[in-house]
């Protein structure tokens, strides 16, 4: 469980720079809190027991209280973050002006991709708030709490619908899963175990073992709650980690497959073909621009957000 907010803080934002292989070790959940976050650069899986989805850089995350989930690395990329953690008092102004929904209407989407357009404005607000939050102004609360109501609303206002074509061009690698009925906590630890050791092509009486069951009755619990048999969840779990080796390195195509878990190439491709509908090499091809991506122009630090 994480740490609750001090009695006396209702507002905290950080920014974190962790090692590109942290995972959450445990399920967690806030109980009195609200959580934010922007991810400067990285990528990640989070699993909670409704769904899982991936993101990368430019993505804001949402977190409300007591959602259990966890978080895992899906490459190499440094793992950079600010998160802001609020209880509902700070944003007292946003429900009494469009009511205690909002909050409900915001945090049904978890993640969140915006237009370019719009990604530096988002940014800027989390490093405003961080500026004004480690100053000494003495209208800081103030200050933040208005740039924190705008952010919500700015989130609300300009996110593309999760699943949208626009995100999807931009974002290959961001993709979700509704799990046909809400995960157990012993089958998120398998879901768990399997994406920390995919290239060890785990036996499903080894995952068995994660979740405290027998082979047979974590096989059925496993397929009643994802809706998928275990061993086709796996295949998609590297075929997922290999899709962001051929998009974001230069590794050939045998080096991938023992990366991900594969003895022979020809493995990796017939499955890769069966899930992608394109050989290695083709999906490779048709998105070349992603291993050496522009660099970004980097916003002004200084301004409104709200003015841009």
């Amino acid at each position: 469980m994480p740490f609750p907010l001090p009695a006396d803080t209702s507002f905290h934002i950080s920014k974190r720079s962790l090692d590109s292989d942290y995972a959450m070790p445990t399920l967690q959940a806030s109980s009195d809190y609200y959580e934010i976050g922007y991810l400067i650069s990285g990528d990640r899986l989070t699993i909670t027991p409704g769904c899982s989805y991936t993101t990368g850089a430019g993505s804001v995350g949402t977190m409300p209280p007591f959602l259990y989930h966890r978080t895992i690395p899906l490459s190499n990329a440094p793992y950079n973050t600010f998160l802001i953690k609020f209880k509902p008092s700070f944003v007292r102004p946003l429900t009494d002006a469009f009511g205690q929904n909002i909050l409900e209407e915001i945090y049904s989407q978890l993640y969140n991709l915006f237009p370019p357009s719009v990604e530096s404005r988002i940014l800027l607000y989390y490093q405003e708030m961080h500026e004004i939050f480690a100053s000494e102004s003495p209208h800081k609360d103030f200050r933040l709490q208005c740039r924190l109501c705008d952010l919500l609303l700015a989130v609300l206002e300009n996110r593309l619908p999760a699943g949208d074509s626009k995100a999807d061009e931009k974002h290959q690698s961001t993709a979700s899963v509704i799990h046909k009925t809400p995960l157990t906590p012993p089958i998120i630890d398998a879901v768990y175990y399997m994406e920390q050791h995919y290239q060890e092509n785990p036996s499903l009486e080894t995952a068995a073992l994660q979740s405290g069951y027998s082979a047979s009755h974590f096989s059925r619990l496993f397929h009643a709650q994802l809706g998928i048999p275990y061993s086709e969840y796996l295949t998609r779990i590297r075929i997922r980690h290999a899709q962001d080796l051929l998009l974001n390195t230069k590794k050939s195509v045998t080096e991938i497959a023992l990366e991900t878990g594969y003895l022979h190439t020809g493995n990796l491709s017939e499955q890769f073909k069966q899930q992608t509908g394109m050989t290695p090499l083709q999906y490779r091809k048709s998105n070349t621009y992603q291993i050496d991506p522009p660099t970004p122009h980097a916003p002004s630090p200084s301004g409104n957000p709200s003015d841009r």
